[in-house]
């Protein structure tokens, strides 16, 4: 979950392809780190390789959300400390590589992109569960517990994915991080290991 994304990733984030979510302390900065994160496509296959993502634009900034405040989707923010709902919008522009080939594309992954938390966990053993929304362009990188999580309920999706319109994605954090639980597109999608790969 990078910039208030799962990282997942779902950093967020990159989740998300999805970041740890911002508490209450961390809300109403710019993020201004370098991100780096590394994905593999078409795991456990001899297509295999690894997808690194970084920042070339990151203008892109989180604020906390009063509890009851409307996100896209029909959601309201909710908060269930220390986790705090928030938005995150600003221009944000990526690149995505593959590692062994070396080819690399850029995307403009603004969003702008929500989290809103459930008041109780969702998911038995979860520190928290909640809600992610993006509109707008966006990517998400979809790590080993998102992909298995997202096949037990019958979703496929390849580790990188670049989306436009709108999409909600449920998440859980555990002790070993976040990860995404489902995933709603309204909108269009292309598979960004595919193009990474050449193979469309």
């Amino acid at each position: 979950m990078r910039h208030a994304r799962l990282a997942v990733l779902l950093p967020i984030a990159a989740l998300l392809a999805v970041a740890v979510p911002a508490t209450a302390a961390q809300a109403d900065t710019a993020a201004t780190a370098q991100d780096t994160t590394t994905y593999t496509c078409y795991p456990a296959t001899p297509a295999a390789f690894n997808v690194s993502s970084s920042d070339v634009v990151n203008k892109q900034v989180t604020k906390t959300l009063a509890d009851g405040t409307p996100i896209p989707g029909g959601f309201a923010a909710q908060s269930d400390p220390p986790y705090y709902p928030t938005m995150t919008s600003g221009l944000q522009v990526d690149s995505f590589t593959n590692e062994t080939t070396g080819k690399t594309i850029v995307r403009n992954v603004s969003g702008p992109n929500w989290f809103t938390y459930d008041t109780t966990p969702q998911v038995a053993g979860a520190l928290a569960t909640g809600t992610y929304v993006t509109t707008g362009t966006n990517s998400q990188l979809f790590g080993p517990m998102s992909e298995a999580a997202l096949h037990a309920a019958g979703i496929s999706e390849p580790a990188l994915v670049f989306t436009t319109g709108i999409l909600v994605m449920r998440f859980a954090i555990d002790a070993s991080g976040p990860y995404v639980t489902s995933f709603s597109l309204h909108g269009t999608q292309q598979n960004g290991c595919a193009l990474l790969s050449g193979k469309s």
